[in-house]
């Protein structure tokens, strides 16, 4: 875990070309001249990106409950899994203007909801600005507590836009996939790590008083 192969900026375009092949391919599976292909990559690029990041989310409370090699392979990378994250998301938003630009009609009908677009906006908000203080020069913009602030924020506000989505999925809508099950699931459990990791905390606190 410690080899260049596997780590940093090596990691980052690892998981980012294959995550961009991926949705390149999927991109020559549907008709992008209609308006539900390009909607279909909006949910796909989503799904390509999530896991990155619910173990972003969920790093440092893995290596707070099970301290090993590999827990602390995922803190030391946790900010790249947040920029692979972002990789995915930069996709979701070409695909969201071409379908905004090209079938306005189409998303305002079937696409479009006002908790959505209150979720969405903030959410790349948050993530635009954590990418671009995830950076040397973005990050001496701000100070080491504006820095931990926003990070922290954005993280949770993030990982509550994604799972609330698919918890929206599997109570609202007909068309569920096995693969929402997952996402809802790997998201709820990344939550409770993070209730487990606090308590741990808390209780080692308390017993070095």
């Amino acid at each position: 875990m410690k080899t260049l192969a596997v780590n940093g900026w090596k990691l980052f375009w690892l998981i980012s070309i294959a995550m961009s092949v991926a949705i390149i391919h999927a991109m020559t599976q549907v008709d992008l001249a209609v308006p539900w292909g390009t909607s279909a990559m909006i949910q796909f690029t989503v799904r390509c990106a999530v896991p990155c990041l619910y173990i972003a989310f969920a790093a440092s409370s893995l290596a707070t409950l099970f301290p090993n090699r590999f827990t602390r392979w995922l803190v030391r990378n946790r900010k790249i899994f947040g920029l692979c994250f972002a990789t995915g998301m930069a996709w979701q938003l070409a695909f969201i203007v071409w379908l905004v630009g090209g079938y306005l009609h189409y998303y305002l009908e079937f696409s479009y909801s006002p908790v959505d677009l209150l979720l969405r906006l903030p959410a790349y908000v948050l993530l635009t600005a954590m990418t671009i203080t995830s950076f040397r020069y973005g990050r001496g913009k701000i100070s080491d507590r504006q820095w931990h602030r926003l990070h922290t924020i954005g993280i949770y506000f993030l990982w509550g836009t994604v799972w609330s989505t698919y918890w929206y999925e599997l109570h609202y809508h007909n068309d569920i996939q096995f693969i929402d099950y997952v996402y809802y699931w790997a998201g709820l459990a990344a939550w409770g790590l993070r209730i487990l990791s606090w308590i741990s905390v808390s209780n080692t606190t308390r017993s070095m008083r």
